[in-house]
């Protein structure tokens, strides 16, 4: 059921993100931006999708209830007395908004339908915030700090995604850019900011955290910033000069890298949800990581803390992480294919998660 519960959730993600770019998207105008073709057919499978992916955690909760006052009667108390439930129901009414709103939509009409559909999804990313560890533990923080970090990656993600995989062209890239660049760096800060927020209601003591599956998962998910950055740095500004040279130049492999890393991100925050978050006395409650394990398979306990030092490891993966990071660099202005960059991008990533957990010792 985990990993039914971390699908679900990774592509509950992806569906806000597919709508909040669809729906941004929409309200700019053609001249800054590539021509784009959305299949309507695809907002409304997409639309359904949302309170099915939503309704796995609720179903995970109803199962492990079920045992002591049977399937059904566990159902109903989750839809009515628990949180997931009742923002399951939220999320249903508002799935059922949109796909009114789909079949009465008019061509004339678009600007409209773009600004109540994105208002629709905000909402619907609202009630995800609603259920998670953070609103538990903090509700008023947690929340809005969720709810800030959800909606500024599926912004960020979502028009990646539908300009990578819906644009019949790449022209007017750089009027693209120039709007684009500017969204992606707010959207970066407000997940930078609200992430830290999170982490100050989730988290007593980041690197502590590494010894639990949560943080372990916080680890790699902080890593993979660092080729985002780097792909987002080619889209903002080396493109840029390339295509003002260079007008047949075309970008989309780089957008489809870019939203394919942010979709790694989105994996791993979904894995977050089925993890307890390594608050309080979290190592007496919690198993440590099986990936900690394979690094220091020694007996942790609560009073474990976790210190640093140089080794002929890390120093080779330090330098495998400068080769690999060469590589992504070389294998751009190579114009390498996108599955070229990737493999480079993981081992470059694989290379500088290694260099940090070898480099720990266990008091």
């Amino acid at each position: 059921m985990d990993i039914l519960i971390i699908s679900s959730q990774s592509l509950l993600y992806l569906c806000f993100s597919f709508l909040a770019g669809i729906f941004i998207l929409l309200l700019v105008p053609n001249n800054y931006r590539p021509d784009i073709k959305i299949p309507m057919h695809l907002l409304s499978i997409i639309t359904v999708l949302v309170p099915v992916f939503a309704f796995i955690p609720v179903l995970d909760i109803t199962f492990y209830i079920a045992p002591r006052i049977g399937l059904f009667e566990s159902l109903q108390v989750v839809l009515t007395t628990y949180t997931i439930g009742t923002a399951w129901i939220l999320t249903l009414f508002g799935s059922s908004m949109l796909m009114l709103l789909f079949a009465s939509m008019k061509s004339n009409e678009m600007s409209m339908f773009a600004k109540i559909g994105i208002l629709l999804t905000f909402g619907l990313i609202l009630t995800e915030a609603w259920t998670s560890h953070a609103s538990a533990m903090d509700p008023m923080k947690g929340i809005i700090s969720d709810f800030l970090h959800l909606t500024a990656v599926s912004i960020w993600v979502g028009i990646l995604l539908i300009i990578g995989w819906c644009s019949l062209n790449h022209k007017n890239w750089l009027e693209f850019l120039s709007w684009f660049s500017k969204v992606a760096m707010v959207c970066f800060v407000a997940a930078a900011v609200s992430g830290m927020f999170l982490m100050d209601v989730m988290v007593d003591g980041y690197i502590a955290s590494w010894q639990v599956s949560y943080g372990q998962g916080l680890l790699i998910k902080h890593i993979l910033i660092l080729p985002l950055l780097f792909y987002a740095s080619m889209n903002g500004l080396i493109v840029k000069s390339k295509i003002s040279k260079d007008p047949t130049f075309n970008p989309i492999p780089l957008v489809r890298a870019e939203g394919f890393i942010l979709f790694a991100i989105f994996t791993i925050t979904a894995f977050f949800s089925k993890q307890q978050p390594p608050h309080g006395d979290y190592l007496a409650s919690n198993a440590v990581s099986p990936l900690f394990h394979l690094f220091y398979p020694n007996i942790i306990d609560s009073l474990s803390t976790i210190d640093f030092v140089v080794n002929i490891n890390t120093v080779y993966f330090f330098l495998f992480s400068i080769l690999f990071g060469g590589l992504i660099v070389l294998s751009f202005f190579k114009k390498a294919s996108i599955a070229l960059s990737l493999l480079f991008s993981c081992l470059f990533v694989f290379s500088i998660y290694f260099m940090l957990m070898m480099s720990i010792v266990v008091p």
